[in-house]
This record gives structure tokens, C-alpha cells and sequence, in this order.
């Protein structure tokens, strides 16, 4: 029989208060976009945490397959390792967001005017692209009303969702239980959070995620709806100019 465990304990109650009052659907002190207008058959499927080898390039085959786009919320330590993946996406027509430099929650409640992580994912990113992503979601969902306004005053619209899958977990669910769970939710303008990688980790192996949407897209194309982009859902720009290349760059966050 396992021991109780105070530390753990008090570390599991923290995480769930957080994600109650922070994330979606009741936190984030009305800066998030949760989903979009509910009288059109249109959704959004969003993917946080990547891009990661080989995980990230099979979800991109797949979804080249079914011929679907969807929003990448890309992580800056992530980006800098795979480039590559992230141009892959971007020149296939899915959109990539910023999921903050190197997904830190500390970084995003912390009080003050320390944004670096957020500029340094964005300039990491927008060097890859060409372009600066205006669309945010905050690691683990966790949104402070300082960080929301940081955010805005940046020009990025903060996505949350209102489909939320467990496909993070590990060891990884089953594809196909985790697609009909988010199917059953599933309403018009519905923003869909899925998990293409591991937030700071390079290579990781991730198989059910990519069964998930192979199962999920036809499913719900039967059922009457039309795939789009976030920013497409919202109406909002999902870029803007990148950086000049004389700007001068911050210190990342150690």
C-alpha cells in the first residue's frame, strides 16, 4: 500500500485550484476566446506543447492526408530544436501560435513586467516564419489577469477552448476513446485542445494523438461540421510584421 504523501498532496490541490480559477472554462478573467460563434458548423482544432520528433511530423502526414488544418501553439525551446517542423506546418497552411518560450506557469502568474516569456517564443518563432504570431495560449491554461492584460497590450488574442482532451496523459489513452469523448462535446464553434508533444522535449513518442484525429475528422465531418483555423473561427488576425532584425533580443529565461 502506498504512503500518504503531504508534499504530493498539497502539489495535486495547487494544480487543481489553479486550473479551476486560471484555465478554461471558468478562469482567465475574460481574456480568453473559449470558442466561436455557436450558430455556425464550424470548429478549430488546436494542438499545444509541440513541435517534438517523431510525434509532430506523423500528426502533420496525417492530417496532410485528410487534407485538415488546425493551430499549432508552439513552444519556443521546442521551436528552436525543430525549425524544420514548424516551417513544415506553417507552408501546409496551419497556423502557429505561441505556447510561451519554454512553458513555464511560474513565468506567466509572476508579477511585474518580465515578458520574455513570451517576446523570445514569439521572436524564435517569427524567425522560422517570417512572420509574429498574434494568437496565445498560456502553458497549463493558466491565465492571471496581469498576464492577460501583458498579453493584449503584446496584440495577441488569448485562446482557451471548450473541448478538452486527456491525450496528455501518460501512459498515452486510447485514440479512438479520446476522439468520441471530444466528439460528444463537440458543438458548433467549438475550439478543440488536443497535444501534438512534450513541452521541452525533443524527441518523443506519441502514436495515439495522431489516432485520435485520424478517427475524430471524418467523424465529425459526418456529423455536419466544417474544419477551420482559429484565427478563421474567431475573425482575428493570426499574424503580424515580425521583429526587425536589428532588434535587439532579451536573456532567456534560465
Amino acid at each position: 500500500m502506498t504512503g500518504f504523501n503531504p508534499k504530493q498532496t498539497l502539489v495535486n490541490a495547487v494544480n487543481k485550484t489553479g486550473t479551476l480559477l486560471l484555465s478554461p472554462p471558468y478562469g482567465g478573467s475574460g481574456y480568453f476566446r473559449n470558442h466561436g460563434p455557436r450558430n455556425v458548423r464550424k470548429i478549430a482544432l488546436t494542438f499545444d506543447d509541440g513541435p517534438s520528433k517523431p510525434c509532430t511530423e506523423e500528426l502533420l502526414d496525417a492530417m496532410g492526408e485528410l487534407n485538415v488544418k488546425g493551430t499549432f501553439f508552439c513552444v519556443g525551446v521546442n521551436t528552436r530544436w525543430h525549425p524544420d517542423v514548424v516551417s513544415k506546418a506553417f507552408q501546409a497552411g496551419h497556423v502557429i501560435a505561441n505556447h510561451s518560450y519554454e512553458h513555464s506557469r511560474k513565468a506567466g502568474i509572476r508579477l511585474g513586467n518580465d515578458v520574455r516569456h513570451i517576446d523570445d517564443s514569439a521572436r524564435i518563432i517569427s524567425e522560422v516564419i517570417g512572420c509574429r504570431p498574434r494568437l496565445y495560449r498560456p502553458p497549463w491554461g493558466w491565465l492571471t489577469p496581469w498576464e492577460g492584460r501583458r498579453l493584449t497590450q503584446r496584440g495577441y488574442t488569448v485562446v482557451g477552448w471548450d473541448v478538452y482532451t486527456l491525450d496528455w496523459k501518460l501512459p498515452e489513452p486510447d485514440g479512438v476513446q479520446v476522439a468520441e469523448a471530444a466528439r460528444n462535446i463537440t458543438r458548433p464553434g467549438s475550439i478543440l485542445l488536443f497535444h501534438d508533444a512534450n513541452a521541452g522535449v525533443e524527441y518523443w513518442y506519441k502514436r495515439e494523438t495522431t489516432r485520435a484525429i485520424k478517427h475524430i475528422v471524418p467523424a465529425l465531418r459526418a456529423d455536419g461540421y466544417e474544419f477551420v483555423t482559429v484565427s478563421e473561427l474567431l475573425g482575428v488576425p493570426a499574424y503580424g510584421p515580425a521583429e526587425p532584425a536589428h532588434t535587439a533580443r532579451t536573456k532567456l529565461p534560465a
